[in-house]
C-alpha cells in the first residue's frame, strides 16, 4: 500500500530533497487505497476484519508522515517499520460503539467482557481504544473508553475557579508553593531487580529461550514501575488542580539536561557515572507526564524563565550561589530567610508569572525581617549579583493552555 509513496520519496531525497516534495500519505489517500486492495480479488482475507478498525489505523501513519515533512516540526524522524515483537498489538473503534451489560462489542469479533465502569455508566460511549500491556500466556487487555456525559455530571472533574500555585519540580518530587510536598513512589525495589535481570540478559545468549523468559520478566517490572508513576502523577496533578486554578512551572528543557556528559576522545567528560544516574533519575521523576497531566486538568497551566529559581531569595530577591548552604537548605545572606529550598524555588516561580500569594509560614531572622519588612511577592524582580551557575533553557514568560 505504501510501495508508490516509498517509491516518491526515494526520488524526492535523491534529488536533494527540494522544496517541493513528494505528496504526503494522508488518512484520505491511505483509506482510499486501502479500500481498494481490500475490494480487489485475492484479498478475500480483508473481509474478516472489521473496515473501521483497520482503516483508522491508517490515520496513525498519515499523522506520522505529515509530522516527518512539516518542516516546522523538524524534529520528527520517518516513519520506520517495526518488528512485531516489538509492538503492543491495540486497535481504535472509532465509532459506533456497543456497551451492554458489562460487555463491549468487538465488530467481527463479538462480545468482550469489560471490568466495572465506575464513573460515566451511564454516558454515551464515543471511541474505545484496546491495547494489550503485558506479554503472558494470558495476556491483559486494557480498554480505554471517551465517554460523552452532560457537564453537570457529578462525576465530572473541574480545576478549582480561583487561586494560583508554583510548582517546583525535582528528583523524585514535586514541591509547591503552599509548601507541600508530593512525593513519587519509591522504586527501590523494582529498580534493583530490573538491573539484576537486565545483567542476566547480557550472559544469555541472544535468540534463546532462557533470553526470552528473562525479557519478559524484565519488561514486566518496568511496567510495574510505569504504572506506580502514572498513577502518582495523575494523582498529584488532581490534587494541585483541585487546590489552584493557575499552575505555574518553570520552562525546563529535560533534553538538554539529561544529556550525557561523556564528550569526545579529544575531550573526555567528567564524572560520567554521576551524570549517567542523575540523568536516570531525572527521567524517571515524571516531569513530562506531571506538565502533561496538568495541562488538560488545570484551569490555566503556565510556564516561566527558570534561571536562578533556586539561588534567588523569595522575600528580598537577593540572588547568589551561597544562599544554598546544602541542597535541601535556602538561607539568604542578605536578609537572612531562611526556607527550604524547594519551596523557596516554588515561591520564585509563582512571582515570575506576576501572580499574588499568601505569606508562608517560614520565616526571616535578619535586619529585614526584624524591621517587618513585607516579603516581595507582588512583582517579578530582576536578579541581583552575578550567580556563579545558570540553570538551562533560560527562557522567557509563556502561556500553554
Amino acid at each position: 500500500m505504501l510501495a508508490g509513496h516509498e517509491t516518491d520519496y526515494r526520488t524526492w531525497k535523491a534529488a536533494g530533497k527540494p522544496e517541493d516534495g513528494p505528496g504526503s500519505p494522508t488518512f484520505f489517500t491511505l483509506g482510499q487505497r486501502f479500500t481498494q486492495l481490500r475490494n480487489a480479488p485475492g484479498n478475500e482475507w480483508l473481509q474478516d476484519y472489521s473496515y473501521e478498525i483497520v482503516r483508522y489505523t491508517c490515520k496513525y501513519l498519515g499523522d506520522a508522515y505529515a509530522a516527518f515533512f512539516d518542516p516546522d516540526r523538524p524534529d520528527h524522524g520517518r516513519p520506520q517499520y517495526k518488528a512485531k515483537h516489538y509492538t503492543k498489538p491495540a486497535f481504535t473503534i472509532p465509532s459506533h460503539v456497543r456497551i451492554e451489560d458489562g460487555r463491549l462489542y468487538i465488530p467481527k469479533r463479538g462480545w468482550m467482557r469489560l471490568g466495572p465502569i465506575h464513573r460515566y455508566a451511564d454516558g454515551k460511549p464515543l471511541t474505545v481504544r484496546v491495547r494489550q500491556e503485558s506479554e503472558s500466556k494470558q495476556p491483559k487487555w486494557y480498554a480505554y473508553i471517551v465517554f460523552e456525559v452532560p457537564e453537570d455530571h457529578p462525576d465530572v472533574c473541574r480545576p478549582a475557579e480561583t487561586g494560583a500555585v508554583g510548582i517546583d519540580r525535582n528528583v523524585g518530587q514535586a514541591t509547591d508553593s503552599t509548601g507541600e510536598v508530593h512525593a513519587l513512589p519509591d522504586t527501590t525495589v523494582e529498580d534493583a531487580k530490573i538491573k539484576r535481570y537486565q545483567r542476566r540478559m547480557a550472559r544469555q545468549q541472544k535468540g534463546s529461550q532462557r533470553r526470552r523468559g528473562t525479557g519478559g520478566k524484565l519488561r514486566k517490572l518496568q511496567r510495574k514501575r510505569a504504572r506506580r508513576r502514572d498513577n502518582a502523577t495523575h494523582q498529584i496533578s488532581r490534587k494541585v488542580a483541585d487546590t489552584a486554578h493557575t499552575v505555574v512551572l518553570e520552562d525546563l528543557n529535560t533534553k538538554a539536561m539529561t544529556k550525557s556528559a561523556k564528550g569526545t576522545v579529544e575531550n573526555p567528560g567528567r564524572n560520567v557515572k554521576q551524570k549517567a544516574g542523575l540523568n536516570r533519575a531525572i527521567l524517571a521523576s515524571g516531569w513530562g507526564q506531571l506538565e502533561c497531566k496538568l495541562a488538560y486538568k488545570a484551569g490555566e497551566l503556565r510556564f516561566v524563565d527558570p534561571a536562578y529559581t533556586s539561588q534567588a531569595c523569595s522575600q528580598c530577591g537577593h540572588t547568589a550561589q551561597s544562599n544554598r548552604p546544602s541542597q535541601a537548605v535556602f538561607a539568604c545572606g542578605a536578609c537572612g530567610f531562611q526556607a527550604n529550598a524547594d519551596h523557596n524555588a516554588a515561591i520564585n516561580i509563582l512571582v515570575r508569572a506576576g501572580l499574588p500569594l499568601a505569606p508562608v509560614s517560614a520565616h526571616g531572622t535578619g535586619a529585614a525581617a526584624r524591621r517587618g519588612v513585607p516579603p516581595l511577592w507582588s512583582v517579578a524582580r530582576p536578579a541581583t549579583g552575578t550567580p556563579a551557575t545558570r540553570e538551562p533553557d533560560m527562557r522567557g514568560v509563556h502561556h500553554r493552555i
